[in-house]
């Protein structure tokens, strides 16, 4: 009985820590730590450290900002008459700044992110392979069945078909998508990137518009679907390095 007690308790705090940051009614006299906010995301960072401006009723020059606390919050009257001078007390100071500190955090990671895919594509195309064993020769070393130089093959063709600079991100979830149509199958190749995970994948995700025909799939052509396949590899940051950590392959 003195366990189940010792349990509900603890499960309690946990709520407790983590309902107390879901706004920032309390940010004027409560201070706020790491682990108060390591749970939460860029977004929900940088909506809490503006929350601190918005209950002083701070005009935004960002207009979506000011749309989502006017739609939001009945609280939010923007005073046009005060021309921003507001002033925050210690404890509002001191929340902003570690909402700032970790947003900048965050906002440092997707830089990395898309910094170390790119040395990693290079190496990749140029055959590097000292560069490239340093994020995939670990996960290989475990795996006594993989083979090291088809990992880098794959992984070159996926990478190649990809425009790493042309990933775009939503809060912390990046995305470029590639679909092409080889005449029997539609083909796709993706870097999808989630905090600081990247999958990088092809997957055949249907047939070839030539395939319409009703022909298609006896004598008329010489597609065979057994040959559909699909491959991700999830790489994570680790240490400032991109690490391969899980390859799956099915079809």
């Amino acid at each position: 009985m003195k366990k189940i007690t010792i349990l509900i308790l603890l499960f309690a705090l946990t709520q407790s820590i983590f309902s107390q940051i879901k706004d920032c009614s309390k940010c004027d006299s409560k201070n706020y730590f790491e682990k108060d906010i390591n749970h939460l995301t860029l977004l929900e960072l940088k909506i809490l450290r503006n929350e601190i401006f918005a209950r002083h009723q701070y005009i935004f020059e960002n207009d979506r900002l000011k749309d989502y606390f006017l739609e939001r919050y009945d609280w939010y009257k923007p005073d046009y008459k005060s021309k921003n001078k507001i002033e925050l007390n210690n404890f509002e100071q001191e929340n902003s700044s570690l909402f700032l500190k970790k947003e900048n955090e965050k906002i440092t990671l997707k830089k990395t992110i898309i910094e170390k895919l790119k040395v990693f594509k290079q190496a990749l195309i140029n055959k590097d392979t000292i560069t490239t064993n340093s994020s995939i020769s670990k996960f290989v070393t475990d795996n006594e069945y993989v083979n090291l130089s088809a990992i880098r093959k794959e992984l070159k063709e996926i990478l190649t078909s990809i425009n790493i600079d042309g990933i775009h991100w939503y809060n912390e979830r990046g995305l470029f998508k590639v679909t092409t149509d080889d005449g029997h199958f539609l083909n796709e190749t993706s870097v999808t990137i989630n905090g600081s995970r990247v999958i990088v994948q092809y997957a055949g995700i249907g047939h070839s518009e030539l395939l319409k025909d009703e022909t298609a799939f006896s004598f008329g052509s010489d597609f065979y679907s057994v040959n559909e396949y699909q491959s991700w590899y999830t790489f994570e940051i680790q240490n400032n390095k991109l690490i391969l950590i899980k390859h799956q392959a099915a079809g």
